[in-house]
């Protein structure tokens, strides 16, 4: 090898090993500015989505979502309300005449209970629900009148079976499974970056439903824990 190729050599040796210092030394830079870029980038339309849900959210009126909140939480509750569903059928049975011969309610154990947990009872369910047992004496056309109150009336009833047998005279004796429904609260709220589901006009037309069904003022129950359980007279409690 002549002396000029050596000469020559050792500078791109050098040259070499430079490069290749530089790259081990630039490439987790270059990654953390990559990644930075990235999460800035993120950052950025995550900020964009949460100013995009802060604006709708001043945009509510507070006083009027408390209001619908309140209302909708009287008519179908996040959690099992029994003393207010026996209070509305004593209500209603006394308003329309009858006689309460029977009711029979859960255990305890599960009126009491948290029900976080919402499970179908049917296919054709899309609501948890609590059933309970009534029967009742009285004339027919009145019996018909409480069924049409108990689901027009807050809580959230719906008569789930009905059978009615002729008594003596104009009486007629009703056994009735009614199912009280309740929605409890979503465990999670969503992602805060993920923007706010708007309000459809099929679910503003079922809130406006809401307005038609009957308050009834109760006193108000602190505990269900003394709650009888397989009542057989309505009107002990």
């Amino acid at each position: 090898m002549s002396k000029n190729s050596k000469s020559l050599l050792l500078p791109g040796v050098i040259l070499v090993l430079l490069i290749l210092v530089s790259l081990f030394w630039l490439k987790p830079k270059v990654v953390a500015v990559i990644k930075i870029r990235r999460d800035l980038i993120t950052g950025q339309k995550s900020l964009a989505e949460l100013t995009k849900k802060l604006a709708t959210l001043e945009g509510l009126s507070k006083t009027e979502l408390t209001e619908k909140v309140n209302l909708a939480l009287k008519i179908l509750p996040a959690e099992k309300d029994i003393p207010r569903n026996l209070f509305v059928i004593k209500e209603l049975v006394l308003n329309s005449g009858l006689s309460g011969t029977g009711l029979s309610i859960p255990e305890v154990g599960e009126i009491a209970s948290e029900s976080a947990t919402a499970i179908k009872s049917s296919k054709d369910e899309i609501l948890p629900s609590l059933e309970m047992k009534l029967d009742l004496v009285g004339p027919r056309e009145k019996i018909g009148d409480f069924l049409q109150q108990i689901e027009s009336t807050a809580p959230l009833m719906r008569v789930s079976s009905l059978t009615i047998a002729q008594k003596e005279g104009d009486l007629s004796e009703a056994m009735i499974g009614i199912k009280s429904y309740f929605l409890p609260f979503p465990k999670t709220l969503g992602k805060l970056e993920q923007s706010l589901p708007p309000i459809t006009p099929q679910e503003e037309k079922v809130f406006n439903g809401l307005s038609n069904f009957k308050l009834l003022e109760w006193p108000e129950v602190s505990t269900t824990s003394a709650l009888p359980t397989h009542k057989s007279d309505l009107f002990t409690y």
